[in-house]
């Protein structure tokens, strides 16, 4: 039988060696003893200050683009080809401007495309497309 009852003549005990066990928590006690005082250091460093200036939003202008290769900048109805000349004049005047490509659900994707390819061309160097 592999698992017999101890004989009552046999002079061995089954005791746990404790000792390596021990020996593992006093170094474990020893580093901690000497890293506990140096969780409390600090640095005294002087950390820059934020100006308190408001920010000011860029200038935004609206393209919209509608069915029928309509478009309309800023409300105002506009041909294709004058397009890129406006937004080339109102990049230079505003370089950190926001142009909103909005386009209708409805319009071509010829028009999509022709609008950022004249904000591209004007040299717009912000602009997206508004989602609906």
């Amino acid at each position: 039988m592999a698992f017999a009852a101890a004989r009552p003549d046999s002079d061995t005990m089954a005791d746990m060696n404790i000792t390596p066990l021990m020996d593992v928590m006093l170094v474990l006690l020893v580093i901690f003893m000497v890293t506990a005082p140096l969780m409390d250091w600090r640095l005294d460093m002087r950390l820059p200050q934020a100006d308190r200036k408001p920010l000011v939003p860029p200038a935004e202008l609206t393209l919209a683009v509608e069915p029928g290769d309509l478009f309309r900048l800023d409300g105002e109805a506009m041909a294709p080809s004058h397009i890129e000349a406006r937004l080339a004049e109102w990049s230079r005047q505003q370089p950190e401007g926001v142009l909103r490509i909005d386009v209708s659900p409805d319009a071509d994707y010829q028009s999509a495309a022709t609008a950022m390819a004249a904000a591209q061309r004007a040299g717009v160097a912000h602009a997206g497309l508004v989602e609906h």
